[in-house]
């Protein structure tokens, strides 16, 4: 278990690292600070946050969880996570410092492969470990969602590189890499673990229930990037109907995710109520994300929350911060690689969540007061507050990931004895 805890560890740290930067980003709004590049020091976060937490962390659980030991342990796994994590940290320190310069783009496409590495070889593997097709699915999915995402950052490298001016080009770009991220990657790598963990213990009924939301959700994907495609407010029909088409798989996803979610209730009474109460959050995250994002097929929703920067950051950190890190802390304490039996602990991840809330709220709310009436001066202090919120709680399940590891006990204890 040594390695598996050095991954957490190390996923834990990036998220404490992501925790900084946002602190920083949130402070440059408010006061002067003239070393520091705000636009580059954000290109930097939002490379950290997806590389070293949300997809080191997702990577290393599809290994581990649903590969047998006697691959999962194979060294290619370990290179290519460590390829991973070495080139978020790269990518924080050449795109802090110089924004999208050509070390930069080097790295990113560096990182870039690593992914395309990661992908081909776990789904060679996935298909030897006996899982089951809706698992099979969600994985083989995500990992082409992740490839297919890469189009954005490539076509946004050719874009600086031209020097072009062309805003749509860079729109659809950049909203491809996002949707296909967010919408793909993480969404199905995080219902492909949760399947997996509940397969030996649901009813057949339910297990058909889950395949056929996953086949929804799956579906959904390709039509629903079309969403995203509306705000140019061109009079192409294909587009239309591909985006209306994408709308309603998103519903009947979001109706079947519900049928669900009722139908494996009774297993989460059978978890502990931390465990619980995070998965209950990051699942009503994600509830809440598919309703909002069918609903932008109307124009007037559509280019209010295309064209609103703060609607847009809180729908990102909605799917970013309480869906998908809620869903990983969860996760690591359900597998004690956080020890939930320890106070302290239980404490730090109450501090996170509510502080992920809070920073939710106070976006919401700048983004709906973007949209209909003037701004507040006071929502740059609320945020930079929430930032240091997030932090303080980061710092504390850092510390109870090193202080109070269950399992590392359990190893130094099996070792004395």
């Amino acid at each position: 278990m040594k390695k598996e805890n050095f991954w957490v560890r190390l996923s834990i740290i990036n998220l404490c690292t992501v925790a900084i930067v946002g602190i920083i980003l949130r402070s440059k709004i408010i006061f002067s600070l003239p070393f520091i590049n705000y636009n580059y020091l954000l290109e930097a976060h939002e490379h950290f946050a997806f590389g070293a937490w949300a997809t080191l962390g997702l990577m290393f659980l599809l290994v581990y969880e649903l590969l047998p030991e006697s691959l999962y342990r194979k060294p290619v796994y370990q290179w290519l996570l460590a390829g991973i994590a070495l080139n978020s940290w790269i990518m924080l320190f050449t795109f802090s410092s110089g924004g999208n310069s050509k070390v930069s783009n080097i790295f990113s496409t560096i990182f870039i492969f690593f992914t395309y590495a990661f992908g081909w070889k776990l789904i060679s593997d996935l298909r030897n470990s006996g899982v089951n097709k809706t698992v099979f699915l969600l994985t083989v999915s995500s990992v082409i969602c992740l490839v297919i995402s890469s189009v954005g950052p490539f076509t946004l490298a050719y874009l600086f590189a031209e020097k072009s001016l062309n805003v749509i080009l860079y729109k659809d770009a950049l909203y491809t890499y996002l949707h296909f991220q967010y919408n793909g990657f993480f969404t199905l790598a995080v219902f492909a673990l949760l399947f997996r963990k509940l397969e030996s213990k649901i009813s057949d009924e339910a297990k058909k229930n889950i395949h056929r939301f996953s086949v929804l959700l799956v579906i959904s994907i390709l039509p629903s990037q079309f969403l995203t495609f509306l705000w140019e407010g061109s009079n192409n029909n294909l587009f239309l109907f591909m985006a209306i088409a994408g709308s309603i798989f998103l519903l009947l996803s979001l109706l079947w995710f519900i049928i669900s979610a009722l139908s494996i209730s009774k297993v989460f009474k059978t978890v502990s109520p931390v465990v619980k109460y995070l998965g209950i959050i990051s699942m009503s995250a994600f509830a809440l994300k598919i309703f909002l994002q069918s609903f932008t097929i109307f124009p007037t929703v559509g280019n209010a929350v295309f064209g609103d920067r703060p609607v847009i950051i809180g729908f990102l950190h909605l799917v970013f911060l309480a869906f998908v890190s809620i869903f990983l802390l969860a996760y690591f304490s359900h597998r004690e690689f956080l020890n939930i039996k320890n106070k302290f602990t239980r404490v730090a991840l109450v501090v996170f969540t509510l502080g992920v809330i809070f920073n939710e709220a106070v976006l919401m709310s700048q983004g709906l007061g973007a949209m209909f009436i003037k701004g507040s001066q006071l929502f740059p202090w609320l945020l930079w507050i929430a930032s240091i919120w997030l932090f303080y709680g980061a710092l504390l399940i850092t510390i109870a990931c090193f202080k109070y590891n269950a399992t590392a006990k359990r190893e130094l204890m099996e070792g004395v004895f």
